[in-house]
């Protein structure tokens, strides 16, 4: 059916639809219309159709078309699109995008600075107020409507710079503290208590390199409200890592020697002051830079160098260092805890609390909980990681849990332990070692490490006070105290033998029970931790086959075929039903793993049914298979108290 639509009207309608040339906002494509629904263009040689003029339009769907309704230029549901924001409306969002970024910037500083010029401690109120009187923050009231956010942002960093102060404390009553410095009108003018001065020539030193800002936790906490206390000492390590420099005072320095020894790399909470900040000088006793440079004085090769030498820190970890845990590789966080080993706190729990910002933690902050601080902390860690160096500890357990080290220095690696640790040989060397002791495997074994690779263990955790720990098991069948020739040597001494290990000789520091025919006689175990690595890498097998293959050829050299040939033909029967992803080669080099130097924890069980508890030794126990046939033992899930 013949459909009849002036010609204007069909124009404004395809201006409604996105036609070509044509925009619902306006004018577009070339387009000079002011208005779609307006048609308000003239031409000498073709004039508007009138209104009463219709043309005949053949519709190919032969359904009636409605023109639609003409909208005015003040519909409402256009209105958003036509009428732009008001240099009004638009001042007020660019204020509050301003207002944004100073509350972003100000919940990421410390909850209180000196102000370095007028020397008055201020709060947050205070520094909003501050940066409202700077001229760089007039400036971009001024120009709102024109200031970018990064502009914005550049003007907010740069007004709150702040210096961090890290020194070694006095006598506790000679600090000053927040309650001496809160009303003072400033700490130039002050006299007491002793170690004002020093609090004045950290200030002045931070206002001469151009920080208008500077932080002390002597006076910048008020220890006496707890809330405010734990927030600050989680909060303590991103304060010294946003902050533009930390200056350093070492009151017993005045030359090269002396600054290798100096007691402030001894303290526990220097260790965050100085990994965490990104730019560090070093003050002398006389208020003299350590180094006659305003460079970082971490990035001076011989200053890091004797850092490195005195600290046991590797020199990319200065500069360089990721808090957290996450990819992390192993051992890491035995070298963490190396690192607070040898250093100490006024406060016992302050060897927890001092770490938790260089691993990641976050944890409540309870003084009067003593050494289970710590503990708190590895359990916390062993949430964050399979690490299981966090477990690569000697000396006495905790009494909370026996799992866990006692103190940071368990952690403390000596140079005979790194050697007696337990080689990382190539996987194809690993596959070629281990051909003698696997050609008698049974069918059985190889289908229980197929199983096992193809479905590990989850890792560890705690339930009810108790924690749940895949082991490789060796069972102790004897239990021989032994008298120690070594002098060196302090504790108590015995023979171990136990399945499927060679005998060992362990000391420790407690008389252990005897191993008796009685029901209720104690019993040990050493055990091996499971470990995800391992398990091969997914692209070993056809390294090791590509391997074989060129130093094995029976073709070629007349020999007969390498016993992984002739294992996977005997046993291709058996092994139908086990997991066809996990390949022999595979089972190979686990079995190869299991059949290095380990590191093994004694378990001792006081009574039947009972649950394991750790037995600390005076030494890294490297425990190292028998020989002979490979005795492969499942993981077993243990309860250790």
């Amino acid at each position: 059916m013949p459909l009849s639509i002036s010609s204007s009207k069909l124009k404004s309608s395809l201006h409604l639809h996105g036609a070509p040339g044509s925009s619902i906002f306006g004018s577009g494509g070339g387009s000079s219309d002011s208005n779609p629904h307006v048609d308000t263009t003239s031409s000498a040689t073709e004039p508007p159709a009138p209104e009463q003029d219709d043309t005949e339009v053949q519709s190919p769907s032969a359904v009636p078309f409605t023109s639609p309704p003409t909208v005015s230029p003040t519909s409402p549901t256009l209105s958003s699109y036509q009428q732009p924001l008001s240099d009004e409306a638009r001042a007020k969002k660019q204020q509050e995008l301003f207002d944004s970024i100073i509350d972003d910037k100000l919940g990421t500083i410390p909850l209180r600075l000196i102000d370095t010029t007028s020397g008055k401690l201020c709060s947050t109120g205070e520094f909003y107020a501050h940066l409202k009187e700077s001229h760089a923050y007039k400036e971009v009231e001024v120009k709102i409507l024109r200031a970018s956010e990064r502009e914005m942002k550049a003007i907010v960093d740069t007004f709150f710079e702040f210096a961090m102060f890290s020194h070694r404390w006095g006598a506790a009553d000679d600090e000053p503290t927040y309650q001496h410095v809160k009303d003072a009108l400033s700490i130039y003018d002050m006299t007491a208590p002793a170690e004002i001065v020093k609090l004045q020539k950290f200030c002045m030193t931070a206002r001469d390199n151009q920080f208008r800002w500077a932080w002390s936790d002597t006076c910048c906490i008020d220890k006496t409200n707890n809330v405010e206390l734990q927030e600050s000492i989680i909060s303590m390590f991103s304060w010294y890592r946003l902050s533009s420099g930390t200056i350093v005072y070492l009151s017993d320095v005045t030359d090269e020697e002396s600054f290798r020894h100096s007691v402030w790399f001894t303290r526990g909470w220097t260790l965050q002051e100085l990994i965490a900040p990104r730019l560090v000088w070093f003050y002398k006793k006389d208020w003299t830079p350590y180094i006659d440079s305003k460079q970082n004085h971490k990035e001076d090769p011989q200053v890091v160098k004797i850092i490195s030498q005195t600290t046991s820190i590797d020199r990319n970890v200065l500069n360089h260092f990721v808090p957290g845990l996450r990819d992390v590789g192993p051992d890491e966080v035995k070298k963490r805890m190396g690192w607070l080993a040898s250093r100490r706190t006024a406060k016992i729990e302050d060897m927890a609390y001092c770490m938790m910002g260089i691993f990641g933690v976050h944890m409540p902050v309870m003084y009067g909980e003593k050494k289970h601080a710590f503990v708190r902390l590895q359990k916390e860690i062993m949430n964050l990681t399979e690490d299981l160096s966090l477990f690569d500890w000697v000396g006495e357990p905790s009494d909370l849990h026996s799992y866990f080290a006692s103190h940071p220095r368990c952690f403390a690696k000596s140079a005979a332990e790194c050697r007696r640790g337990s080689s990382k040989l190539p996987h194809i060397k690993l596959y070629k070692m281990s051909r003698d002791l696997t050609t008698g495997l049974t069918a059985s074994v190889i289908r229980n490490v197929k199983n096992l690779l193809h479905d590990p263990p989850h890792g560890h955790f705690i339930a009810n006070g108790k924690m749940n720990m895949q082991f490789f098991v060796h069972e102790v069948t004897t239990l021989t105290p032994v008298e120690m020739t070594d002098p060196t040597t302090h504790g108590l001494g015995y023979h171990v033998k136990a399945k499927g290990l060679a005998e060992m000789t362990i000391t420790t520091h407690r008389l252990l029970p005897d191993i008796t025919d009685e029901e209720d006689s104690p019993s040990y175990r050493l055990v091996r931790m499971w470990e995800v690595g391992l398990i091969p890498p997914a692209d070993a097998a056809e390294i090791v086959d590509a391997e074989a293959e060129d130093d094995e050829c029976p073709e070629a050299s007349g020999k007969p075929p390498s016993w992984l040939g002739r294992s996977k033909s005997m046993l291709s029967d058996s092994l139908d039903a086990v997991a066809t992803a996990v390949s022999h080669n595979s089972v190979v080099m686990f079995l190869s793993y299991l059949q290095e130097p380990f590191v093994a924890q004694l378990l001792m069980k006081r009574k039947h049914g009972g649950p394991y508890e750790r037995v600390g030794t005076t030494e890294r126990l490297i425990a190292k298979p028998s020989l002979g046939s490979v005795h492969f033992r499942g993981i077993k899930t243990l309860i250790v108290r």
